[in-house]
């Protein structure tokens, strides 16, 4: 098999090293590192189109190294209150634009980021330990497709004529915005699910408040801060902190529709805030991605591809390939030649070009997914990896490959959400699909295979949102993206977004019907 070091290709990424070269040459070289985003103060909320110091403040740390690089906003819950407030006074003026007017937003907001979103990649790689490389090759361009995609579907979501068996009554749908919607955002890809889901919002003629993490918080203000004067104010509102802030957002009686990334045990939290006002929500959760390979499968792209998916982002991803089952006949050769690549992956400062493998985002992350190696440990599975962390300060981890056959370990049922996938082995593949359905998410799977039969047979079997075959991470603007079970409900990066941010209201007309003659005193 092909080492894809031998090739010059980033074996995380896919990219040949002269493009990445490329991208990072141009407009921005990251020569200036963490350097180039240094806050001149404290970062503030945007509340209003004004920006204002929050009740507190807290130290954003730079995972590569342990330290403190900038304060951002803790905000309180009069800060929440004021920014719905906003959102709430914003809403009419913004509600009642044309889906024409809107368009133009969105693209000049697409714009806009394709001009400048370069200077980014450095602020994403000092925030959350994502690696620079994979910020210019994926989540800038990724941002700026999303906003064009959603302003082109716009202005085909309308409603439709309801064909009815009475001739006197007409009767129509309009779709209408909801109003204030709370955006509650994960740390792992901050301004890719951002632009997941204020796109839509916006598309759809809505305002919103976003409550970034607390580990990426200062991504997604520079953004605002970047397209603020294309919005009127209040339109997007940003209140950033730690749970409590979520936890008021998430309750409050004006918010219209909360939208959440993250994992199932908050979205749980939040779902009780939202029952007691009865406010309906968008969840997009956590995974267990099963990749089935098949003894016939392209075992280079295969094993390139189950690199990508579970080293990508360091592995804190939840739509990771977390489990391998691969199949008797094939199970030495793969992963003989998944572990001589993993134990040959880079890890370093995510503001280093060089570097493959970040941090994970806070030491809080490391030690839980040093508690599910552990739980491995006891549980008597193999480790086909090193697996060792490096020395010296930022909270990194190696990349790991567990061996367990039959799956049957806790760390092959449950979330990691780090760089560690489990490798399987199956020979019959009902079993297999038996077992990739066996844990309580369902977001991604996939199957590689030549059969056309047996790929279309396994994908109808898999229970997941999203299913890929003979290729992995591939989410272009336009595929649906949402799981069931523990991993959530509703989807996101899709024209059926639009429906989850409006209501379709029904109208009635009357053509001139005649009335029958039912109450007394009627006909005279």
């Amino acid at each position: 098999m092909t080492n894809c070091r031998d090739e010059h290709v980033a074996c995380v990424t896919g990219h040949p090293e002269q493009e990445l070269h490329t991208m990072i040459d141009s407009p921005v070289s990251p020569a200036s590192g963490r350097d180039s985003f240094r806050a001149d103060g404290d970062y503030e909320n945007l509340i209003g189109g004004r920006w204002r110091p929050a009740a507190g403040g807290f130290d954003a740390i730079d995972p590569s190294v342990g330290e403190a690089w900038a304060v951002l906003p803790e905000s309180s819950p009069a800060d929440v209150d004021d920014a719905v407030r906003a959102a709430q006074a914003a809403f009419p003026a913004w509600s009642r634009t044309s889906a024409e007017q809107r368009q133009l937003v969105l693209l000049a907001i697409a714009d806009r980021f394709e001009q400048h979103g370069a200077a980014f990649a450095p602020l994403l790689a000092t925030e959350n330990g994502r690696p620079i490389r994979e910020a210019f090759a994926g989540d800038i361009p990724t941002v700026s497709a999303i906003f064009r995609f959603f302003a082109g579907v716009i202005r085909a979501h309308h409603g439709d004529h309801v064909p009815v068996s009475d001739p006197h009554s007409l009767v129509y749908t309009v779709r209408e915005p909801l109003g204030v919607i709370a955006v509650i955002l994960p740390w792992n890809s901050p301004l890719i699910t951002l632009a997941n889901k204020l796109a839509p919002i916006l598309a759809a003629g809505n305002t919103a408040v976003v409550k970034p993490s607390e580990y990426a918080s200062a991504s997604v203000l520079e953004f605002l801060k970047l397209i603020e004067d294309l919005l009127e104010p209040g339109v997007v509102n940003v209140v950033c902190g730690h749970g409590a802030v979520g936890a008021a957002l998430s309750s409050h009686l004006d918010v219209a529709k909360i939208t959440f990334t993250g994992g199932p045990a908050t979205a749980r939290l939040i779902l009780g805030n939202a029952a007691l006002a009865l406010t309906p929500a968008l969840m997009e959760l956590g995974g267990k991605g099963a990749m089935i390979v098949a003894e016939d499968a392209d075992l280079d792209r295969a094993v390139h591809d189950a690199l990508t998916g579970i080293y990508m982002a360091n592995g804190e991803a939840c739509i990771a390939s977390s489990r391998l089952l691969l199949h008797e006949r094939i199970y030495d050769d793969f992963v003989h030649e998944f572990v001589r690549v993993a134990d040959s992956i880079r890890l370093g400062d995510a503001t280093d070009p060089a570097t493959e493998l970040g941090p994970l985002v806070s030491s809080r992350q490391l030690s839980l997914v040093q508690e599910h190696l552990a739980t491995a440990r006891e549980d008597g599975v193999g480790f086909l990896t090193s697996g060792a962390a490096p020395s010296g300060p930022g909270f990194f981890q190696a990349p790991v490959m567990i061996a367990d056959d039959d799956g049957s370990s806790r760390i092959a049922r449950n979330e990691v959400f780090g760089p560690v996938t489990v490798a399987e082995r199956f020979s019959d593949y009902s079993d297999a699909v038996r077992r990739a359905n066996s844990t309580r998410y369902g977001l991604a799977a996939g199957v590689w295979t030549q059969d056309l039969a047996r790929a279309h047979t396994i994908a109808g079997s898999l229970k997941a949102g999203m299913v890929w075959v003979n290729k992995w991470f591939d989410l272009p603007a336009g595929m649906p993206m949402g799981g069931v079970g523990d991993s959530g409900f509703g989807r996101e990066t899709a024209e059926q977004t639009l429906d989850e941010y409006s209501a379709t209201k029904s109208v009635n007309i009357d053509l001139g019907a005649p009335r029958a003659q039912m109450w007394a005193g009627q006909g005279r």
